[in-house]
């Protein structure tokens, strides 16, 4: 596997975890892999703005759909 570095402090993320879940409509199991960032604040720092972009993407489709309705 090739390294995947933090996008914010550059360092080689760590594998964290690994589950599998089935799609619904096909019941094909799909596997997925969690790498992290060695540095425990580095991660937290880089998680809130994943959250902050998940929120922002969230509020963005609620209004488009407010709108068309």
């Amino acid at each position: 596997m090739s390294s995947t570095p933090c996008i914010r402090c550059g360092k080689d993320r760590v594998f964290s975890k690994k589950w599998t879940e089935k799609v619904l409509d096909r019941g094909t199991p799909i596997t997925y892999e969690l790498y992290v960032c060695p540095d425990s604040e580095c991660q937290k720092v880089v998680d809130a703005k994943f959250e902050e972009m998940r929120q922002r993407k969230a509020f963005v489709a609620a209004k488009k759909e407010v709108k068309s309705a």
